[in-house]
C-alpha cells in the first residue's frame, strides 16, 4: 500500500537531485504540484497503474488464525488445521483444510507460533505446495509450556498453497497461543 507514494516520492527527489524543472521553492504547495506532475508522469509510463488514492480495502489479503482445541500426537507431515478464524482478508484462508491460497501473485509475510507443553516437543514447518521453506523447533524439558516463533517472507504465485506441518512427529501444540497469520505487502 505504501509501495507507489514512496517510489514516486523517491523518483521525486532523484529528479530534484538531477536539476530537472521542478520548482525551487520550498513550500508545501510547489512540493504537491511537483509531485502531482511527477505521479502523473509515473502514471503515464505504466509505472503507476492507478492512482494511489483509489486504492481501496478490497486489496488487502491479510489473515490470523488460532487452534480451537489442544492438539497432541500429531505425527510426521501432519497438517496443522487452524480452526479458529481471527481475520481472513480477502479469504485466502481455508479453516476446513489449514491451508492459505494466495489471492494474486507477490510478496507475502507469513508468521507463525507453536506453543508446546512442558516435556513435550512442537517442531513445525511452514511449506508452499508441500516443498518446506522455515522451520521451528520447540522443546523445553521442563514442567512448563514454551513458544517457538518463526516469520518468513516469500515471492509466491497466484494459487501458491502455504500451510503449516509438523516435521518431527509426535508434536504436541497448546490452543490459542498457536497461531499463524500472513499478508501480502
Amino acid at each position: 500500500m505504501f509501495g507507489v507514494p514512496l517510489r514516486c516520492s523517491l523518483l521525486y527527489f532523484a529528479l530534484l537531485a538531477s536539476g530537472e524543472k521542478i520548482s525551487q521553492k520550498f513550500s508545501l504547495g510547489a512540493f504537491r504540484e511537483d509531485f502531482k506532475s511527477v505521479e502523473e508522469t509515473c502514471q503515464a509510463v505504466g509505472y503507476v497503474k492507478r492512482n494511489c488514492q483509489n486504492v481501496s480495502a478490497t486489496h488487502i489479503i491479510a489473515f490470523h488464525v488460532q487452534l480451537k482445541n489442544d492438539v497432541g500426537n500429531l505425527g510426521n507431515n501432519a497438517k496443522v488445521v487452524f480452526e479458529t478464524v481471527v481475520l481472513n482478508e480477502g479469504n485466502g484462508y481455508d479453516a476446513k483444510s489449514g491451508i492459505f491460497t494466495t489471492p494474486t501473485s507477490g510478496i507475502y509475510v507469513f508468521d507463525w507460533t507453536a506453543a508446546a507443553p512442558g516435556a513435550r516437543h512442537a517442531y513445525t514447518a511452514l511449506r508452499v505446495n508441500g516443498i518446506g521453506k522455515a522451520w521451528t523447533n520447540c522443546h523445553y524439558g521442563g514442567n512448563k509450556w514454551m513458544t517457538c516463533s518463526k516469520m518468513v517472507v516469500l515471492k509466491l504465485k497466484k494459487g501458491d498453497k502455504v500451510q503449516i506441518v509438523v516435521h518431527n512427529g509426535p508434536g504436541y501444540l497448546m490452543k490459542k497461543n498457536t497461531s499463524f497469520s500472513g499478508y501480502k505487502l
